[in-house]
């Protein structure tokens, strides 16, 4: 992963993030323009293939962290 500024991941949040994924601009301003009460870093894993095309973001108490799955390892770790 690559710690990147709150504009880098903003970036990739749009340019890979679909709408019917619920990745609307509604879902970033409720969640992400917010101003943060504990200093946040950012981090992305580029997807790795074309495959690789299920964004997923995880955050813990200080970073958000953008990634991608292929939909067979996202249905695998969902266990579906």
């Amino acid at each position: 992963m690559k710690i990147v500024s709150k504009q880098k991941f903003k970036d990739a949040y749009f340019k890979y993030g679909l709408e019917k994924g619920g990745w609307s601009q509604s879902y970033w301003e409720k969640f992400f323009e917010p101003e943060e009460k504990v200093p946040m870093r950012y981090a992305i894993e580029e997807p790795s293939s074309p495959e690789h095309n299920r964004m997923m973001i995880v955050s813990d108490h200080d970073e958000y962290r953008l990634f991608f799955f292929t939909e067979e390892s996202e249905e695998s770790f969902f266990g579906r």
